[in-house]
């Protein structure tokens, strides 16, 4: 006789305000439903707002299975917050999420209490509060830091995307070891689909055969000055032109340093490298994909990062991959090309080279289909054990 699946339930991650979070919830709903239907049943729970907004296409990922109450805009901040620090649950969403019959939920930039009703897998994407403390105001600081860990004392099953994750989480919370496990996420691709479409997509903008990609929104640490300066001492050196152009996507807006595109641009214009850096505007998902489907090699110079998404779609479709040298980006793609990401001379030094080699083939379709299997296979595995370590709390009746 079989078991019946884990039901296991999602928030709208970010609140539908960070576009890798829904990215992530996407594909993991998807990963569920493809590979692990048997296992784990998968619902989301929305506001009404939410479910207005992202009620249709979040659904056909669910079969529908979606709970929407006014109460669930609420919880994770305000009253609902404060009640559940001082009480240890927050009753209105547990008794939501217990009269839909889930049996483990997963929690994200929130916190339910620590005496929930339900088994909680706290997701911590990344630590980058602990590393980057410029970034955050004071009390966002300690907003986040005292959030991390009142969900590690609370005995939660932690998910973490990275092993360089999980290695900032026990070195800063030695109290999380033994709690965490590494889930890291994969991207399920049509990779025949976006490589067919790939050079059409690219006449649609205009952009020559040959370019380099940067699909990143403009916060300020994703660190797209590096590239620009890198662009401006290959203009003064006369080495500009043999380097294909940097072409961008993305959200420009920084709700931490409102002004940083602006800023951004007029130094691409103090530089005299506006044909080298083109911004294209916030594109649509299917044109991210296919453009990383054909172009000289994906960029990515951030200073810090989670597991990240472009890259993930990058080496679903072959993409060469020139990256910043940080730990993270080491184990997400130790094939990719790396460079100091706080030296413009390196950044310049690596686009030169990329310039100068010949045009990199793509593996075949049939291997890079193979290795995303390979990859969503582990992500469906990794994501079970930790749903299943996490079931093992008492819950519901």
């Amino acid at each position: 006789m079989s078991l019946a699946p884990i039901r296991l339930a999602f928030p709208l991650i970010g609140r539908g305000l960070w576009t890798g979070g829904l990215v992530y919830l996407k594909n993991t709903l998807q990963l569920i439903r493809s590979r692990l239907a048997r296992e784990i049943e998968a619902s989301v729970f929305l506001s009404p707002a939410e479910h207005s907004k992202f009620g249709a296409e979040l659904g056909a990922l669910v079969d529908g299975r979606l709970i929407v109450d006014p109460a669930i805009g609420d919880s994770g901040r305000g009253r609902s917050l404060a009640r559940a620090l001082v009480t240890g649950r927050d009753f209105a969403l547990e008794r939501i999420l217990c009269a839909a019959r889930v049996d483990v939920v997963l929690e994200v930039g929130q916190f339910y209490g620590a005496r929930f009703g339900l088994p909680v897998i706290a997701w911590l994407p990344d630590l980058q509060h602990r590393w980057m403390p410029e970034m955050f105001t004071r009390t966002n600081w300690w907003r986040r830091d005292i959030a991390f860990r009142m969900q590690i004392r609370s005995g939660r099953t932690l998910m973490l995307s990275s092993e360089a994750a999980r290695d900032d989480m026990e070195r800063f919370y030695p109290r999380s070891r033994g709690h965490g496990h590494v889930v890291r996420f994969a991207v399920d691709l049509d990779i025949a689909g976006y490589s067919a479409r790939a050079t059409e997509i690219r006449v649609g903008y205009g952009l020559p055969a040959r370019f380099l990609f940067l699909p990143n929104q403009f916060w300020r640490h994703k660190n797209h000055a590096v590239i620009v300066a890198a662009l401006g001492r290959l203009k003064k050196e006369g080495t500009l032109g043999i380097v294909p152009p940097v072409i961008l996507s993305g959200s420009n807006q920084d709700m931490r340093n409102p002004g940083n595109f602006v800023a951004l641009m007029n130094t691409v214009q103090e530089a005299g490298v506006e044909s080298h850096f083109q911004y294209l505007g916030f594109i649509p998902y299917d044109h991210v994909i296919g453009l990383a489907a054909c172009c000289e090699a994906l960029v990515n110079p951030s200073r810090f990062e989670g597991w990240s998404t472009p890259i993930e779609e990058a080496k679903a479709v072959g993409a060469p991959l020139m990256l910043s040298d940080i730990p993270i980006h080491r184990e997400q793609a130790p094939d990719a090309q790396f460079f100091d990401p706080i030296s413009s001379e390196a950044a310049a030094k690596l686009l030169l080279e990329i310039a100068r080699r010949p045009y990199l083939a793509r593996a075949s379709l049939d291997n890079l289909i193979v290795e995303q299997n390979r990859r969503l296979d582990n992500h469906a595995a990794c994501l079970l054990e930790a749903v299943r370590a996490a079931v093992r709390r008492p819950g519901c009746n």
